[in-house]
């Protein structure tokens, strides 16, 4: 019976963790949570052990943390920091089987760490750029040239071949075709972006096959069915590509999320903060730095936790 509550006070302390990284609580979820764990002391324990484990690898799916906290919470205080360190070596494991059985990107021919850019030279000459947390397969056949990016951001500069090929990117939403070109290729969860340097591309959407031909310095975003509204290049999009974010009057949670492949853990952001417009030039190599800068100019509390691997930006207190 006491294996059966246990069971579910980690399953309910689960759901509270998924509905804390999709959003930030309301104060009446907030105040809910608070009842939850106060409502016996098994409570507060396995919330304890879920956000030391959570904020410690926050990439791990929750689901494999449910044994985890289960171990921690079984043990009696003299033996659970053993079992706690033990736990924490054996977690990476846990997460790279994840990573290997359901996330396709972990098996790429080349990805990038988390902060990390990596060049690729490609068989015909041509080049990527991976910004951090990016993933690509490559395959090249007699009729065609095609990069898969499983995850993140690539900068991709072809060269000419001497067969011909086409050179295509794609997405889970659709194809991006240099046509002679460098560019800029971003998949994010529900739309690909992608910004041409130099050259041209042509890009097509993978359910309804419509297409369009970006050219010097236009961007444009697509989903799987339609392509948005073509626009003049950012110049500052690629600017990662030489180390730096530059950007201008760009909402705070917009900022946040290109900082994500720099930053190893989860940074929450409090929504009465997020439309702040930030502008300026931030080193992507100096987190810190850029922590620092944001919280001088704009007036923020920035809280950095478990080794950088949660960071909760807050509007400054008086």
């Amino acid at each position: 019976m006491q294996q059966a509550t246990r069971q579910k006070i980690i399953e309910e302390a689960s759901e509270w963790l998924m509905r804390m990284q999709e959003q930030e609580l309301s104060p009446q979820e907030q105040q809910q949570l608070q009842e939850w764990q106060q409502q016996s002391p098994m409570h507060q324990k396995v919330w304890q052990n879920a956000l030391k484990l959570q904020t410690k690898f926050s990439d791990v799916p929750l689901d494999l943390l449910h044994p985890v906290l289960d171990k921690l919470d079984s043990a009696n205080d003299q033996q659970s920091h053993k079992k706690y360190i033990w736990l924490l070596a054996i977690l990476p494991a846990l997460s790279a089987l994840y990573y290997a059985n359901d996330q396709q990107q972990w098996l790429a021919d080349h990805r990038s760490a988390v902060g990390e850019r990596k060049t690729i030279t490609l068989p015909d000459g041509g080049k990527i750029i991976l910004n951090g947390r990016s993933a690509i397969d490559v395959d090249y056949s007699d009729k065609q040239r095609t990069v898969v990016l499983r995850k993140g951001e690539i900068w991709i500069e072809t060269q000419p071949d001497s067969l011909k090929r086409p050179f295509i990117v794609e997405t889970k939403q659709g194809t991006a075709q240099a046509l002679g070109t460098q560019y800029l290729v971003r998949m994010q969860p529900k739309q690909t972006f992608v910004a041409v340097h130099r050259g041209a591309v042509k890009i097509r959407t993978q359910v309804n096959q419509q297409e369009a031909i970006l050219n010097l310095n236009q961007q444009a975003y697509f989903d799987q069915h339609h392509i948005d509204t073509v626009h003049p290049m950012d110049v500052n999009q690629y600017s990662w590509t030489k180390g730096f974010l530059m950007v201008n009057e760009m909402p705070l949670k917009d900022f946040i999320q290109r900082l994500q492949p720099y930053q190893k853990g989860k940074i929450q952001l409090d929504r009465h903060i997020q439309d702040i417009k930030i502008s300026g030039t931030y080193p992507v190599d100096d987190l810190q730095q850029i922590y620092t800068m944001l919280a001088q100019t704009y007036h923020l509390d920035i809280d950095i936790y478990a080794g950088g691997y949660w960071v909760r930006i807050l509007p400054k207190k008086n």
